[in-house]
């Protein structure tokens, strides 16, 4: 049993380290893999204010593949990537030619007046390192717009979002995807964040239902 003194030593690192990542992580804005805080955070909000104990609806898997859809669109949208050249976005606004893989560009750009630089790229701004995993992971042989929907779906469903996402439980949907994407509406990280119902709206209008 771990005394008052080791217990303390211990939230002490454990705050340290989300402070460490959230500082690293606002330093190259872009997609962001969700670590075991996220995951351990998210499954307690579940526990405690979440769907965990409710939501039990049946989903129609018709309008879930929808909603998913409309939620891509949404994260397009926050990231402002949604027009016709957002799958070949660079991170500051320009483009890319080809898909065959993530460009790999290191790009800077003045965020909040400040200078930052950032490998994002893509519809969902992936991180460099970001696709390398996610690439391997499912085995994705470019960086075209199928494969770009399929990894952040993944992404989505490693915050423990994918099934709010699709019951149309969209609010819950977006406070757990807020530390992968920071553009998403309480991510702090100091970037420019969209507003829920702007959000909500761009994803009613892509088609998506909101339940919850």
């Amino acid at each position: 049993m771990l005394s008052r003194y080791e217990f303390a030593v211990l939230m002490l690192a454990a705050v340290g380290y989300v402070v460490w990542r959230d500082w690293q992580r606002s330093e190259e804005p872009g997609a962001q893999a969700p670590d075991f805080i996220d995951q351990a955070e998210n499954l307690f909000y579940d526990a405690t204010e979440g769907e965990l104990f409710g939501g039990t609806e049946e989903t129609d898997m018709g309008q879930a593949q929808n909603n998913r859809a409309a939620f891509l669109m949404m994260i397009r949208t926050a990231e402002g990537t949604a027009g016709a050249n957002g799958y070949r976005t660079l991170f500051g606004g320009g483009t890319f030619q080809s898909f065959a893989d993530h460009p790999r560009l290191v790009v800077t750009a003045m965020s909040n007046g400040k200078p930052i630089s950032s490998s994002a790229a893509g519809a969902y701004q992936f991180l460099r390192r970001t696709w390398d995993r996610l690439a391997a992971r499912l085995g994705l042989p470019d960086f075209s717009p199928a494969s770009q929907d399929a990894a952040a779906i993944q992404l989505i469903a490693d915050a423990g979002a994918l099934s709010d996402v699709d019951a149309g439980r969209f609010a819950l949907a977006v406070r757990k995807v807020r530390k992968i994407w920071a553009s998403m509406p309480g991510a702090g990280y100091g970037q420019p964040e969209v507003a829920l119902n702007r959000l909500q709206a761009a994803y009613e209008a892509a088609g998506g239902v909101v339940y919850g």
